[in-house]
């Protein structure tokens, strides 16, 4: 009967962290894809928001550097980024929120904080840095991407070959040979570059699977605003990056094998 007890313990506990480290869902019903307008009172409602569920890891001044932020990896983002903030949208800011994100310790709140709960923390964030300017300075040029843009290449051999080739000489710095984020000089770089395609822990897929084309072929191209993720459109060609983003999947999958070999 003790053991029966303990097992029922167990088996109780893995299903609520199972629970907690999974996305619930989507996050992003139809009746909430509009950001309701910002206003004084919603921004009041949002801070109390923050400080009651967000300020543990992401700090109270919501710079990264809350209490769990030592003991978390990747760290927590530092939302007083302005030009990170400004550059994500207010509906990703909402699935992040409602789904969590993987490969990362942001639970999900979406059984948590009611819709009107989520979006009033983020019309919070989005104050902290209103007054802010950003300046990117590597942006020589923009390529408007669209959600509906998908890798026109066939992950053939050849295309697979190239961005290979293309990302170990230009990406292993920072996300390393292995595209797991620990290239030399990522140790300086804050936020840490991603670990693209190496599973984090056990029952996730890797990171860059969560990942649709557009938004990777908008990262490689355009870099990412507050991060060390620089532009590359100046410098590789359309094909070179669509090429290294059929690479990275490929590795996925290759990582994919191995995890699944061990059960």
């Amino acid at each position: 009967m003790n053991c029966l007890l303990k097992l029922f313990r167990l088996v109780t506990l893995v299903g609520a962290v199972l629970l907690i480290g999974a996305p619930v869902g989507t996050g992003l019903r139809s009746q909430d894809r509009q950001a309701p307008p910002s206003t004084p009172l919603s921004v009041r409602a949002g801070e109390g928001v923050f400080f009651e569920y967000c300020a543990g890891c992401h700090g109270r001044r919501a710079d990264g550097r809350g209490q769990q932020a030592l003991n978390l990896l990747p760290k927590p983002q530092n939302l007083r980024n302005a030009q990170f903030v400004k550059y994500l949208s207010s509906e990703r800011m909402y699935t992040s929120i409602s789904g969590g994100v993987r490969g990362t310790a942001m639970p999900s709140f979406e059984m948590i904080l009611s819709p009107a709960k989520r979006w009033n923390v983020i019309h919070y964030i989005r104050s902290l840095t209103a007054d802010d300017t950003i300046n990117i300075p590597n942006a020589v040029a923009h390529q408007n991407v669209t959600s509906e843009m998908k890798n026109p290449l066939a992950a053939g051999d050849d295309v697979i070959a190239t961005g290979k080739r293309v990302f170990l000489n230009y990406c292993t710095s920072c996300h390393g040979p292995a595209a797991d984020g620990k290239g030399v000089i990522a140790p300086n770089l804050v936020p840490a570059p991603r670990n693209l395609v190496t599973i984090a822990s056990w029952g996730e897929k890797p990171f860059i699977d969560y990942i649709p084309d557009f938004r990777l072929y908008d990262s490689v191209t355009n870099g990412v605003p507050g991060t060390s993720m620089l532009p590359w459109i100046g410098v590789l060609s359309d094909a070179e990056r669509w090429s290294t983003i059929a690479y990275l999947r490929a590795r996925a999958s290759e990582e994919r094998r191995k995890a699944e070999s061990k059960q």
